[in-house]
């Protein structure tokens, strides 16, 4: 009773708005929202009163149905991460392939939805900041932590608007990519989930890549959030994209993808990949203490250690594990090389590497040389780099050059990085790599004619060119 006098009273200080005013101006907020319930108690009501409120908003949220915590907390209040577009700029972050798991979700203003951890996550880019929105948690985590955990995602803790002046000074074509890609910056995350990410990135392309870990996730991962009551709130679904795509699952626990089969997996399409992915499974939880210790204690460890360490798990050779080193374990210095990082420093920094092919020794001159230019945080440097170079990059800002010219590429083999692949073939597609290597190489079945015969930047006159060109020779006349 004193509580519905309580409302009757100070009712009037409440906003009103209609039903189209209140879409059309701001999000529905409730008093009863699970994401701020003290903020949501109006400011009119006496501080001697505002105890009594928050005791019957506690109240009335812990015998809410979930279906209602999920769709009030979806219409809550956005939160500010403090980042101008010189710290962090989401369109140069999230799609450029250090992480699967975000979908574009709105234009304007520009929005992504993934997850981070236990947290279905959207996140929107605004002219100065960037927010966020937890829309679910898992049952381990609290919106206590929230902040913490986007801060430590997005690498906060490192300042690129501190770093970059350094680049500029150091490297003309940094300074250009810069001036057109601010906010281009690393990500901090999971070991587990950047591992096995990158286990199939091998030999594939984005747009794949996000496929398997999805399916990953969506069969042997913990559901956290479904698309129904983001379309129940009112939002609208991206272009192309259908429910299912939307369904947000946190990636599988070691312990969850220990029940999976490699023939499971290779009915999911991962092909060769399915036995580096069962195989680390298996040597990760053999290891004393747990395969989840092992590799955090990795980011305590010098990078070539880290690297020699990673080595040792099924499928990973030097450049997979260059990429969870950089994305995951703190080795700001990493430098994933792939044929597309490799032709960047032909091109800038190693021109003496142009005829020679990318071998273990190559991938070492390459890390050092960008190590001597760019500094301790040489794999930040990179990665703005390399994002310069996508054909995607490229269209949206011509100014970088290239215009719409895209990066195609043949291979004569699909084998993995150690070699062993067992030749599934992967279709042939345009390719848009990640930094950190996600197409090494395209499959060796030729369905319709490249649009570049060899790799850009690539000599085809040099000793690497002139193999490829003898191995195509030698099939043609096979198969004539």
């Amino acid at each position: 009773m004193l509580l519905r006098a309580l409302a009757r009273i100070h009712a009037p200080a409440l906003p009103r708005f209609t039903q189209s005013q209140s879409q059309a101006k701001r999000p529905r907020r409730s008093w009863f929202s699970a994401t701020s319930d003290q903020q949501l108690v109006p400011p009119s009501v006496p501080a001697f009163e505002r105890a009594a409120c928050t005791a019957a908003i506690a109240r009335r949220a812990a015998t809410r149905p979930a279906s209602e915590m999920v769709l009030e907390q979806d219409e809550g209040t956005w939160c500010s991460l403090g980042t101008p577009a010189s710290e962090l700029r989401l369109e140069w972050t999230l799609p450029t392939g250090q992480s699967f798991r975000w979908r574009q979700t709105a234009d304007d203003p520009l929005e992504f939805t993934g997850v981070i951890g236990q947290r279905a996550v959207r996140v929107r880019q605004l002219p100065g900041d960037v927010q966020y929105q937890v829309i679910a948690r898992g049952s381990c985590v609290d919106a206590a932590g929230d902040d913490a955990a986007l801060r430590d995602y997005f690498n906060l803790s490192t300042s690129l608007a501190e770093l970059s002046p350094g680049w500029c000074a150091a490297c003309p074509r940094y300074a250009l990519v810069h001036r057109h890609l601010p906010g281009a910056r690393m990500l901090r995350q999971d070991p587990v989930e950047c591992l096995f990410a990158f286990i199939c990135s091998q030999n594939n392309h984005i747009q794949r890549i996000h496929g398997m870990v999805e399916r990953l996730c969506r069969q042997h991962g913990t559901p956290l959030h479904t698309a129904p009551a983001l379309a129940a709130a009112g939002k609208e679904l991206a272009a192309g994209a259908t429910p299912a795509s939307l369904a947000l699952h946190a990636f599988p626990t070691l312990e969850q993808l220990s029940a999976v089969t490699e023939e499971q997996l290779r009915g999911d399409g991962f092909g060769y990949r399915a036995k580096y992915v069962t195989g680390s499974v298996a040597q990760l939880l053999d290891k004393p203490g747990g395969g989840v210790a092992w590799l955090m204690a990795l980011r305590d460890v010098p990078f070539e250690d880290a690297v020699e360490a990673l080595c040792t798990l099924h499928g990973i050779g030097p450049k997979v594990a260059a990429c969870i080193a950089l994305f995951s374990l703190d080795k700001h210095a990493a430098i994933p090389v792939d044929t597309h990082v490799w032709a960047l420093a032909c091109k800038y920094y190693t021109p003496h590497l142009r005829s020679k092919s990318l071998t273990k020794k190559v991938h070492v001159e390459v890390q050092q040389a960008l190590v001597t230019r760019f500094g301790p945080y040489a794999g930040w440097a990179h990665n703005a780099l390399f994002i310069a170079e996508l054909a995607t990059t490229r269209d949206k800002v011509p100014a970088l050059g290239g215009g719409s010219k895209r990066t195609a590429r043949t291979a004569s083999s699909s084998s993995s990085e150690d070699g062993s692949g067992d030749g599934d073939s992967d279709e042939r597609e345009e390719q848009v790599c990640s930094p950190a290597g996600a197409v090494a190489k395209e499959a060796a079945a030729p369905a319709a004619e490249p649009l570049l015969s060899t790799p850009p930047g690539t000599d085809s006159t040099g000793a690497q060119g002139q193999k490829r060109q003898s191995r195509r020779r030698a099939r043609t006349d096979q198969a004539a």
